[in-house]
């Protein structure tokens, strides 16, 4: 079975690259993975947390009482008001007013008063809290003891928190809700809120009536008053300028209306009487008036003679035709006839005397009005001139009048509503003992404190994922070292050990027991990078390095020359570090001899070891009194002599070195090196703490094959970088 790691872990959480939403929850996801710990303490803790809160608060009981506000009210007594009440409709800012009301110091005074709730302990005990701080507060400086006031202030206090007013969606109700550990007293006092609201309704009523009453008195008396005078002066007016008004008219109106009427008649009856003058002295004028003529002056002796004339002709016309017109009673008959013409010219006279003398009466009938109608309208003209002046002071006296007895009805009405105050609240529902709690709400604790501790818990992670600085992908190792991860090395369990060869030796013979794990590949991946070094000959002394100590070198080392061994080439191992000398502690503890010998020109029998369980030889390092300048000793002659013995001999030539920012000596011996591995721990060196030991030196730089990611968590590196990339093993 042959079992593989990916590589490259893709982009780093910190890529500059825009994130779409899909990464942004990836990310978020991975985030979460790779700090589970935190993100499952946190919630864990705010829920214990909740769960205590719920154990030690009290249960809260809030009872609660339902009011109405008549969609209709009352006028308010005011000036200039209808006499019958008006309804005026509610508004929402009216309803808003008085939740405003009943919230309000004043009636919360009423309450606590009525009640006594001064010395209830509801309302006056402290919490926990407050009474540490108390306590804290009374130790460090001593207070009196609150006063009467502050006692009351305290409790009204007490009292607004417990109290809660809400309208009830869009209607013209309201709900009253108080809440206090005691079911039965908080219906009480839910109630008593409510009566007190409508007593200080009506009380606000009676005030209003009642000052309103006192003020319209007054000003009744001073209408009363100015009335008395404003009438006073219109018949003073009107008896100074002799204006005398009948049934809504002056007498001078009245007088010349009747006169004009009179005047027309007498015009009339004057122009009759000149018409018939007239028409007399016409009929006077010709010889026998014409028989209509005298029919139309419906005067009977006129008629009369008339017929008698016309019978008159007809006799003398027979009579001639039969006499002769010289015949004695021809000319009898035409004495008779002028006879009968005089009679008639005698009767139209006396008409017309009658005639002329009517003519006469009338013409002075109408004269003597015009004079008396002229006298009327000069005297009018002078009523008139008054009258203007008259109508502004009976204006006045009518507005005096009118806003009087508006006042007097207003008053009235002010005393009828002191007398029987409304209000427009009442009850709708009364407020008995709730059947459950009302806080704290259990289920909504949990849910709060679950969702408020995992808030907090992923933003911790957050945080810690922003400030951590550790290398954790390829491109992180990339970017900061400026040279390829050639492998990422999972991190081994220190607890398995399937060979008892290799007890006590914390996996430096990894590769020989496990050869086809993912450890033993990444291995393989450093050879394999290592082989294909860019330089001008195959690199033979290689050289592992880290930044600080405990990143696992010796371990990769210990591995890479067992697995070149294994490979069928010739290797070496070589302790190089002067000062720890830990990787010969576990190879070869009981060592006494090592590479300060070979050095220094001693006695070298024993300071090359073999190590048949890794199929490789080693060269230990033993401390001695010549280890007191190990830099010097590391870049010496005598080691560029002895690595050239070694590449003559061994085809690979590793050597185990000192951390790169604790002490020098791989920067003194960079030149006798072919090139090297760089070893990074997964997540526990900071990124500027490898920087400043790889870059302390280019020739370390120049000859670096790569950096190695080592112990990279097997599960939490998948959550690094690129979710795309996945895990890969063959079978």
């Amino acid at each position: 079975m042959l079992q593989t790691s990916n590589i490259s872990l893709g982009e780093p959480l910190s890529s500059p690259h825009l994130l779409s939403p899909v990464d942004i929850l990836f990310r978020s996801i991975a985030i979460v993975r790779r700090h589970y710990k935190l993100c499952a303490v946190v919630p864990a803790v705010f829920l214990v947390l909740a769960v205590v809160y719920l154990t030690v608060t009290p249960a809260q009981f809030t009872a609660t009482t339902v009011m109405a506000i008549d969609p209709r009210k009352s006028a308010t007594a005011t000036p200039g008001a209808s006499s019958q009440n008006q309804d005026i409709p509610v508004d929402n800012l009216t309803v808003e007013s008085q939740t405003e009301i009943l919230q309000s110091e004043n009636i919360s005074l009423k309450v606590i008063r009525d009640l006594k709730l001064l010395d209830d302990p509801d309302f006056n005990q402290r919490s926990a809290i407050g009474a540490v701080f108390g306590w804290l507060i009374s130790w460090v400086h001593s207070s009196p003891p609150p006063t009467d006031l502050e006692r009351e202030r305290a409790v009204v206090e007490q009292f607004a928190k417990r109290l809660s007013v809400k309208r009830i969606g869009v209607t013209f109700m309201f709900e009253i809700g108080f809440t206090l550990p005691d079911k039965e007293k908080a219906a009480v006092v839910a109630n008593a809120v409510a009566n007190a609201y409508v007593d200080d309704q009506l009380q606000a009523k009676y005030e209003v009536a009642a000052r309103a009453g006192n003020w319209l008195q007054d000003r009744l008396k001073e209408l009363g008053k100015q009335t008395s005078a404003a009438e006073r002066a219109v018949v003073d007016f009107r008896i100074k300028n002799n204006i005398v008004d009948t049934g809504g008219r002056l007498m001078s109106e009245q007088q010349l209306a009747e006169l004009n009427s009179q005047l027309a008649l007498a015009s009339a009856s004057a122009s009759e009487a000149s018409a018939k003058l007239s028409r007399i002295q016409e009929i006077m004028a010709s010889d026998v008036p014409d028989a209509n003529v005298t029919d139309a002056l419906h005067n009977e002796v006129i008629v009369k003679l008339r017929n008698q004339y016309t019978d008159l002709q007809k006799r003398e016309a027979y009579l001639v035709d039969k006499l002769g017109p010289a015949h004695q009673a021809v000319l009898q008959v035409r004495a008779d006839m002028r006879t009968a013409v005089r009679s008639i010219r005698q009767e139209l006279q006396r008409i017309a005397a009658g005639y002329q003398s009517d003519f006469e009466i009338g013409r002075s009938r109408v004269d003597s009005i015009q004079k008396s109608l002229a006298d009327l309208v000069s005297k009018a003209n002078t009523t008139n001139q008054a009258q203007i002046e008259l109508k502004a002071l009976d204006s006045t006296a009518q507005s005096y009048r009118t806003l009087y007895d508006t006042f007097l009805q207003r008053y009235m009405e002010s005393v009828q509503q002191k007398s029987f105050p409304l209000t427009e609240a009442r009850v709708i529902t009364k407020a008995t003992p709730p059947l459950k709690k009302s806080k704290p709400k259990t289920l909504i604790t949990l849910i709060i404190a679950l969702i408020g501790g995992s808030a907090v818990g992923f933003a911790a992670a957050w945080v810690r994922e922003i400030f951590d600085r550790t290398l954790r992908t390829s491109d992180e190792v990339r970017a900061a070292l400026g040279v390829p991860c050639i492998s990422t090395v999972p991190m081994l369990d220190p607890g398995s050990r399937p060979n008892p060869v290799f007890t006590g030796m914390s996996h430096l013979g990894e590769v020989v027991a496990r050869p086809m794990s993912r450890f033993a590949e990444s291995m393989r991946a450093i050879k394999v990078a290592v082989d294909f070094f860019p330089a001008d000959r195959k690199p033979q002394v290689i050289g592992f390095i880290s930044a600080l100590p405990g990143e696992g070198k010796s371990t990769i080392s210990a591995n890479f020359a067992a697995l070149v061994a294994c490979s069928g080439a010739s290797a070496i191992l070589v302790d190089g570090d002067l000062r720890s000398s830990m990787l010969s502690g576990r190879l070869t503890p009981g060592a006494q001899k090592g590479l300060l010998d070979l050095l220094s020109g001693r006695q070298a029998e024993g300071s090359l070891v073999r190590l048949d369980h890794l199929r490789c030889d080693f060269i230990p390092s033993v401390h001695g009194s010549a280890a007191a300048n190990p830099n010097q000793w590391i870049s010496s002659v005598a080691m560029r002599s002895l690595l050239e013995k070694l590449k003559a001999r061994y085809d690979y030539v590793i050597v185990d070195l000192p951390p790169l920012v604790p002490v020098t000596d791989a920067h003194a011996a960079a030149d006798l090196f072919d090139c090297f591995v760089m070893v990074v721990e997964w997540g526990a060196t900071s990124a500027e703490i490898v920087q400043s030991g790889f870059h302390g030196s280019s020739r370390i730089t120049t000859k670096t094959v790569g950096a190695v990611l080592n112990k990279v968590h097997p599960t939490a590196s998948a959550y690094y970088g690129n979710m795309r990339y996945a895990t890969v093993t063959y079978s």
